[in-house]
């Protein structure tokens, strides 16, 4: 195995890790139209769609690793 096959697992789960424990520095994943029309229920959902996309970004990168030490 090399670094080539572990820095994308590596760059997933820290990027999903960040997202997921800090949803609201993220780039928003809510329109500008729902913050300006409700900005708590804007937030409550920037929250939950960051957190989601985390724990996506988190769950790749641990497959890609899995994948990469099986094949690699």
């Amino acid at each position: 195995m090399n670094l080539v096959e572990l820095a994308p697992s590596v760059v997933f789960v820290a990027a999903g890790g960040y997202m997921y424990s800090r949803p609201m520095s993220v780039r928003s994943f809510v329109s500008p139209r729902k913050w300006k029309e409700s900005p708590e229920e804007a937030a409550q959902l920037q929250r939950v769609l960051a957190k989601a996309v985390g724990f996506a970004l988190v769950g790749g990168g641990v497959l890609w690793f899995v994948i990469a030490l099986a094949f690699g």
